[in-house]
């Protein structure tokens, strides 16, 4: 955790990439809980994977994850 965000690490094959996780995706989280940000950490993981299976990088190869991914995780919609 860096102040309201987070960066994960997501192993991609024979590199790493680094996922940030913006405030508003962070919103709506209970902090309160013991396993936060560990409970949510299966969502991340998806939108990463799916972000990164898509080609969705950002213009430094890192992986951005907004409000709005987690919004169209069930849609199963690309940006």
């Amino acid at each position: 955790m860096i102040g309201r965000q987070a960066i994960i690490v997501m192993d991609a094959g024979n590199a790493h990439k680094a996922v940030h996780i913006t405030e508003d995706a962070m919103d709506g989280m209970d902090e309160r809980s013991a396993t936060f940000p560990a409970a949510q950490m299966s969502v991340f993981e998806k939108v990463a994977s799916l972000k990164f299976e898509r080609g969705e990088l950002a213009f430094d190869g890192d992986i951005w994850i907004t409000e709005e991914d987690i919004c169209n995780l069930g849609r199963d919609r690309p940006h």
